[in-house]
């Protein structure tokens, strides 16, 4: 996917004449991540293609938001704002949680009324026409509450102005998530919490944790596992790499060098001293592609994201 192949699904928004609209809660409930989802019906003809119409604008018209954007790459847990981060929704990241967000899309909660119903976020639904004329469904996700209490606003009941007495539901010109074919595209941070993804990655930085341990090359078992899931390591171990891990477990040369371009403290018999808290962030950077040799001098520097060179 790159950024004009994600432009042109913008320009396609307009090929849908039904859109559809949903509050939605998501949380822990009793220890476990939930989706709750109510429809909302807007009684106003084209009001929501209407809105979809200056949505595409906002992103594509002149100086639109999608200028901003660099370029759409692959989920590695970096933080960087010009990217879109494209995950597939069978990846273990998201995939059992997604599969609980579509059930809840399916199968709406309709008790009591809208303005009852407790929302985080809100979806909008609807299918696009492809250039070979099949039809998809596309789905796109605000990550916050769309009532507001408009305070010190008046509506005009045509012979006087008057308070305003209930909640209003206002639409963002923005969005944060969209789900799109077989993929999931985040366009903020916000997307992490809809699929509570920090609890995906958590458990990820505990599995490659322990892949690292039973290699043997660290001095210290335990503390590792200490420092390396704690902070902001937990988050790197996305973009962890298993060919590095066996390079230095399997060459020891190699493994010597890159103590010394990185700066890794050695142990006894040629271990990663892994009982110091620096020295492990050094070792998780070096093993999650957090840590790169300038191309001119070789020294180390680090890295927010790094994908294959084109």
């Amino acid at each position: 996917m790159t950024i004009q192949e994600m432009r042109s699904v913008f320009e396609k928004l307009n090929t849908c004449q039904e859109w559809s609209l949903q509050l939605l809660k998501f949380g822990k409930v009793r220890n476990e991540f939930s989706y709750n989802t109510h429809n909302v019906t807007i009684t106003t003809q084209n009001a929501l293609t209407e809105f979809m119409e200056s949505l595409a604008d906002i992103y594509i018209g002149q100086n639109g938001k999608m200028d901003s954007f660099q370029e759409v790459v692959d989920y590695d847990g970096s933080t960087i704002g010009s990217r879109i981060h494209r995950i597939e929704l069978t990846n273990p990241l998201v995939s059992e949680s997604y599969g609980k967000l579509a059930t809840a899309m399916d199968s709406p909660d309709m008790a009591g009324n809208a303005l009852e119903f407790s929302a985080s976020a809100y979806v909008l639904k609807g299918s696009i026409e492809e250039d070979d004329g099949a039809v998809s469904d596309i789905r796109l996700f605000t990550i916050v509450n769309p009532f507001k209490t408009l305070k010190h606003t008046f509506s005009w009941d045509g012979d006087s102005f008057k308070v305003i007495p209930t909640k209003t539901l206002a639409l963002r010109q923005h969005f944060d998530v969209m789900i799109w074919g077989d993929a999931v595209y985040m366009f903020s941070l916000s997307g992490e919490k809809l699929f509570d993804m920090e609890r995906a990655y958590r458990q990820v930085c505990a599995n490659k944790v322990e892949e690292i341990v039973c290699t043997g090359i660290l001095s210290d078992d335990e503390t590792f596992r200490q420092y390396a899931s704690s902070g902001y390591n937990p988050r790197r171990f996305v973009a962890f790499d298993s060919n590095r891990l066996q390079k230095i477990k399997n060459d020891i040369v190699f493994r010597n060098k890159m103590a010394e371009k990185f700066g890794i403290i050695q142990g006894d018999n040629e271990t990663y001293d892994s009982s110091d808290k620096d020295n492990v962030e050094r070792i998780v950077k070096f093993l999650c592609k957090k840590g790169m040799l300038d191309p001119v001098d070789e020294n180390p520097v680090e890295v927010e994201g790094s994908k294959q060179w084109r």
